[in-house]
């Protein structure tokens, strides 16, 4: 199954877990003049901290696109400014060029976007993969408030390597061992989607994926446990029948589904 196949909704992968946070994470929620801290965290309708999906998606995506220069049949222009970028391909593609059909904007699209570009999506597809906002786990929406720090931070002058006066700053983050709910949505994944999925699930749950910002200084340091992978073949009516009426989806053993798809992933050069 290609970019022009996605019209019609064959399957769908519902992939859920816990991300725990080794140390504490700072995920920023822009200025607020009433806020104790010059840089709060991002908070929910509800003022309890979460992790936007954009957040997910893009470090997701960083953790896979790291790797897979090092496979060689697979292709990657990790959203760069080179002139090989998918971006920068398709620009010059469709210059000058409007209301073109949507048949040959797919056929296009499928001739130059990149691996990562197919999964992850671009400006002119979207994603395969749905990252979902991921709320503080059910332990922490009891308490009354999901309990924060405050650290501070100053500038340093990179020339001598000394604090500068001035540039100091506070800022706020949610402490370490915080859960967080993960939930990813796949619809119509080819085995290649599936492959770079699994590398990225891979990556997470050997806490290989830092998330929010001042990673430098240690922070966004987490794994992902308690993966649950889950399937529905709408070309089944038997399984069709059974997620409309009930929501039964197909489960499948993480470590299988890992181990199976990055095989396929890196056996793909070979068949």
């Amino acid at each position: 199954m290609n970019i022009l196949d996605r019209s019609q909704l064959r399957a769908r992968y519902r992939i859920t877990g816990r991300i725990v946070m080794d140390t504490a994470l700072h995920i920023g929620g822009g200025r607020n003049p009433s806020a104790a801290t010059d840089s709060p965290v991002v908070r929910d309708g509800s003022g309890r901290p979460f992790i936007p999906g954009s957040s997910l998606k893009g470090a997701f995506r960083a953790a896979v696109e790291r790797l897979v220069p090092n496979i060689p049949h697979l292709r990657t222009c990790g959203l760069g400014d080179a002139s090989d970028a998918c971006a920068n391909r398709l620009r010059e593609e469709l210059k000058d060029r409007r209301n073109i059909p949507e048949g040959e904007l797919l056929t296009i699209l499928d001739r130059i976007l990149c691996d990562t570009c197919r999964t992850f999506g671009s400006t002119h597809l979207a994603s395969v993969a749905l990252f979902h906002d991921a709320p503080v786990s059910e332990v922490w929406r009891t308490l009354p408030e999901v309990p924060t720090q405050v650290r501070d931070g100053v500038g340093i002058d990179r020339d001598s390597e000394r604090a500068r006066e001035g540039i100091k700053y506070d800022f706020e983050v949610v402490p370490p061992q915080t859960s967080f709910d993960f939930a990813l949505t796949l619809e119509n994944p080819t085995e290649h989607d599936l492959g770079l999925v699994a590398l990225g699930l891979q990556e997470f749950i050997g806490g290989m994926i830092p998330l929010g910002g001042i990673r430098s200084r240690g922070l966004g340091r987490c794994h992902l446990e308690d993966v649950r992978v889950e399937g529905v073949d709408f070309t089944d009516p038997k399984a069709m029948k059974a997620y409309l009426l009930e929501g039964a989806m197909r489960s499948e053993s993480t470590e299988t589904f890992i181990r199976r798809h990055l095989s396929a992933l890196l056996d793909a050069e070979r068949s």
